[in-house]
């Protein structure tokens, strides 16, 4: 652990006139220089500035609080390196190890192949004069020498030997010694992704949702029942209102694509369409209530003239919405789930709805001819937990994050095989374990379809993962939080992400170079 160490001893400290007496304050002036800004008692008597002025102590103490702060952050950053390192190193040497092993081997192989080749010799070189001399006696050949049975001998053992180490060398080259390390040191290459730009707004009451507009220019983010309006320019957020129209706490946020009118919904049962009218006023839709318990999801088509709802009442709920005439319209319900519903994610192609929830299940849903949403099937799983977040990647493939509180954390991929979605466990991708706590059901996953990048909230920990070419998740690096209650937005561009965490009870502002 670094620890700062001043270069200057406090003692050696002396005011500009050489008074040779204790520091007591310090001028705060730029236009001063180093020493000039240091004042003993003598030059307190003599001080006529107006200048801004604090304890010599207490400006040391900042400046060893700034350090600490500093080395802190340093530490951590070093020891993402550090770990991944100490992991490049590690793997070396057990290939090394399994690489020496191999060619131990290899050599003893050959050098056994070479005695069991001077055996040959060194049977023929032992003979009686008896014995031989009956052979003479009864040959009628002259040439005694039976080579033929020396080289089935001899051939005999190499092959046996070749056959050996031709396995071992292939076992050589099957090492893939260059892609093991690669893909170490491409971690280490990525992992200083992000930078965090500000993180002194506070934010002491419970936002459980925050959202982006199309552009990046305005944020909405949940302060218990009230919403707050941000403008957002390149990291640098300002309130410019709040809205106080529901009843309890807000779980959902929503922003149009096309438009600065957004959905809100929690735990008051209602939903409503805000509109902008002004630059800094939205006027609120009608209290739209059909759910009877807390809705915690919610998801627009693309073409926005259609919403799903999921919530606490274990239903989901299909609307019609117009944000122009700042109006939803109730259709129907889908009622399958025997527990709360969490979250809900359209494919791309909009004919296939997916759920899941505190039910253990995830349910598939597909149009009929009438544009009707119905129930399709529930999808089978290898492991049995709720999940608070799923997301479709592409028509053909899903994920699911697991949830319980002793769990196996993981995110599972499902993929369509022979017409339905089916879990590849060959996909599967182990996340930090903690029995400690369950999953919290807030902060939907987040995709960047340009970058192929997602971001998904588990527990205590941000997950920030690129899509390969082969649907294959990778994760690239993470933030651990010291709370579960964890909410945030990207822009639409990836280029900027909020996070807000119950412990922290602030907004952590990044800017992210994940292309």
């Amino acid at each position: 652990m670094f620890q700062p160490k001043m270069i200057e001893l406090e003692e050696q400290f002396n005011c500009s006139q050489n008074h040779n007496q204790p520091i007591l304050m310090v001028l705060l002036d730029r236009n001063l220089k180093r020493d000039e800004r240091l004042l003993c008692a003598l030059c307190m008597e003599n001080l006529e500035a107006e200048t801004k002025i604090m304890g010599f102590k207490k400006v040391l103490q900042l400046i060893q609080e700034k350090q600490k702060n500093k080395l802190e952050n340093t530490q951590r950053l070093i020891k993402v390196d550090e770990e991944l390192i100490e992991q490049f190193l590690n793997e070396i040497i057990k290939l090394k190890q399994k690489i020496i092993l191999q060619f131990d081997e290899v050599i003893t192989n050959s050098k056994e192949w070479m005695n069991n080749l001077n055996l040959i010799g060194q049977s023929d070189s032992k003979y009686s004069f008896f014995d031989e001399l009956d052979v003479i006696i009864d040959s009628k050949v002259q040439n005694l020498f039976n080579q033929q049975a020396i080289i089935d001998q001899i051939k005999t053992i190499n092959n046996s030997y070749l056959n050996k180490i031709n396995m071992e060398i292939s076992c050589l080259k099957n090492q893939n010694l260059y892609s093991s390390c690669e893909k170490i040191l491409i971690n280490l290459n990525l992992i200083h992704h992000m930078k965090l730009i500000d993180n002194s707004i506070q934010e002491p009451k419970s936002c459980y949702a925050i959202s982006f507009n199309q552009s990046g220019s305005l944020l909405i983010s949940a302060s218990n029942n009230d919403i707050k309006i941000w403008s957002f320019d390149k990291g640098n957020m300002n309130e410019i209102s709040k809205i106080s129209e529901h009843t309890n706490y807000i779980c959902c946020l929503q922003f149009s694509k096309y438009s600065n009118s957004f959905l809100s919904a929690g735990y008051d049962q209602s939903i409503r369409c805000w509109k902008q009218i002004n630059q800094n006023q939205w006027q609120s839709s009608l209290s739209y209530k059909e759910h009877t318990n807390c809705i915690d999801c919610l998801i627009l088509n693309k073409s926005e003239n259609q919403l799903a709802t999921g919530g606490l009442d274990k239903q989901i709920k299909i609307w019609n919405i117009s944000f122009a005439n700042n109006q939803l319209a109730y259709l129907y319900s889908l009622e399958k789930h025997t527990n709360n519903v969490y979250s809900l994610s359209f494919n791309e192609s909009e004919d296939t709805l997916i759920s899941c929830g505190g039910d253990d299940q995830i349910i598939i849903w597909k149009k009929d001819n009438k544009q009707i949403w119905q129930f399709g099937y529930r999808v089978t799983q290898s492991i049995q937990e709720f999940g608070c977040r799923l997301c479709f990647i592409n028509d053909n493939q899903f994920i699911w994050v697991t949830g319980n509180k002793v769990s196996k954390d993981c995110i599972c991929t499902f993929e369509v095989i022979n017409q339905n979605f089916q879990e590849n466990l060959q996909k599967q991708v182990q996340l930090v374990q903690n029995n400690s706590q369950c999953d919290r059901n807030i902060a939907p996953i987040m995709h960047v379809k340009n970058t192929n990048l997602i971001i998904v909230k588990h527990k205590y920990n941000l997950y920030f993962i690129k899509i390969q070419n082969d649907g294959q998740l990778k994760i690239i690096t993470w933030i651990q939080y010291e709370s579960n209650t964890i909410s945030g937005a990207l822009t639409n561009d990836g280029k900027y992400l909020v996070i807000w965490d119950k412990a922290g009870q602030k907004y952590n502002i990044y800017e992210l170079y994940i292309n």
